[in-house]
Formats: structure tokens, sequence, C-alpha cells
């Protein structure tokens, strides 16, 4: 084999396959863009009869149906749980916020300055009550059949990655939003004043001009408005991800004592 084969034997090639997009995909995203372009026309139309705050609060519904395509509905739901409640989303997340808390006091858990976290003196085949839970079943299966730490964290990460997925992909997505709207903001702004700049004639005053002028601002100002919102709504999903691998990081060190000890898990 010659030195150039060797070489394009050896470097990465993109395969078609990875460039497919299946039908449910593009489905998402024909969805998205149709949506995009109905909910902007009613918004430029709020713009030009100068309900400028309808037109921004519009617009950026527009940008979120452009990214979500048919998760509009799911991300909206989402934000409002987050926002007002102290659940997770998802159940399997649930399972793992209510066995950890068990597993805190069973175990006297403790995080010391160095952010280490620690546990109490555990007695080897000692016997642990937690939560009647899916995630304790599998975990006393694991322990049961003798399986190693790795294969039980494995089981535990399943109960962990599909929430972190649905609060990463809504971070995301209000992110876009809020970044975006400063942007749509300052476009109205501009489109307002050269509107203003045309009309300007011999006999235009200061008083004429500063009500347009004001005018012409209020996209500017409707546009950090709404970008602080769903940024502020986003930092909930921040603080829940950070939450979530707190306890997922905690949990895989209770599970290493409870594997390594051979704990008996008994449930409630």
């Amino acid at each position: 084999m010659s030195k150039d084969s060797k070489k394009t034997a050896g470097s990465p090639q993109v395969r078609r396959n990875a460039l497919a997009v299946n039908k449910a995909t593009a489905g998402a995203g024909v969805a998205g863009l149709a949506g995009f372009l109905v909910i902007f026309a009613v918004a430029s139309v709020f713009l030009v009869t100068e309900n400028y705050f309808f037109a921004m609060l519009t617009a950026s519904l527009a940008l979120l149906v452009y990214v979500t395509g048919y998760d509009i509905v799911k991300i909206v739901l989402s934000s409002f749980t987050i926002f007002f409640s102290s659940k997770h989303l998802i159940p399997k997340a649930a399972y793992l916020q209510e066995t950890l808390a068990a597993l805190r006091e069973v175990l006297q858990m403790k995080r010391n300055e160095k952010g280490e976290i620690s546990t109490g003196a555990v007695s080897t085949g000692a016997r642990i009550n937690l939560p009647d839970n899916e995630l304790v079943k599998d975990v006393k299966r694991v322990v049961e059949d003798g399986k190693n730490f790795d294969y039980a964290e494995y089981v535990a990460h399943s109960y962990y990655v599909e929430c972190h997925e649905l609060y990463e992909y809504t971070r995301a997505n209000l992110a876009f939003v809020a970044d975006s709207m400063p942007l749509f903001g300052l476009i109205g702004t501009i489109v307002g004043l050269i509107s203003m700049f045309e009309g300007l004639g011999a006999d235009v005053t200061v008083e004429s001009l500063s009500p347009q002028l004001a005018i012409a601002l209020k996209t500017t100002l409707y546009g950090a408005v709404f970008s602080s919102i769903y940024r502020v709504i986003g930092s909930r999903f921040d603080q829940r991800l950070k939450t979530l691998d707190y306890d997922y990081e905690t949990f895989c060190r209770a599970l290493q004592v409870i594997v390594e000890n051979k704990n008996i898990i008994e449930v409630d």
C-alpha cells in the first residue's frame, strides 16, 4: 500500500449516512419554518400599526417556534413547570432526587470544603431502607446480582441522562430567543428612524420629532425586556442542570459505597 493510500485509509471520512436527515427531523424543521413565517407576519402587522409590545411578543414566539417546531407546547409547559415548581420534569430524575434524599440520611453524606463527598461509617452487609421506586429496585437487583460499580453507575446514568438532555435542549432554545430579541428590537428602531428622517422638512420642529423618536425606541426597549424574560426563564434550567449534576455525582458516590460494602437494600 502506498503512502498516500495509507494516509487516506487512516484519515477520518464523513459517511453519507451521517449527513442524512430523517423524516421526523425534516418535518419538525418545516413546521418550525412555516410557523415562524406565519407568526412573524402577524408581528409585522403589529409593527406597522405601532403596537410595538405585541409586535415584539409575537416576534419572540415566532423565534421560539422556529427553533422548536412541534416541541413548542412541550417547551412552554416545561418552562412553566420549572419556574413555579421544584420537581423534575422526568419521573426518572424525580426517583433519583427522592432516593438520594434517603441515602444522604442513611449514609450520613457530607461535602467538605474541597468539594469531596464523604460518608459516615457503614458496616459491610448492613441493611439500608430506601423508598419504593423503580431506581431503588434496579439498584437492589444490581447489588444482589453482584455487579461491579461501573455497571451500577450505568444503571443510574439511565435515570439521569434523559432529564439532562431535556433541560439542555430547552435552555439552548430559550437562550437563542433571548440573544435574538435585542437585534429584532434594534431593527425596529432603525426602521422607525429611517421613516422619521424621510419625513423631515423645513418646518419640522423638535416637538414634532420627539414623539416619533420615542415610538421608534420602544422596539429596542421591548426587545430588551423580552430578552430578559427569556433569559430569566432559561436561568431556571441552568440551576436545575447544576442541581441534577450535583445529585447524580452524589448518588454515584453513595452507590459506590453500597456496592463496595455489599449492603442489603430493603424497599419501604
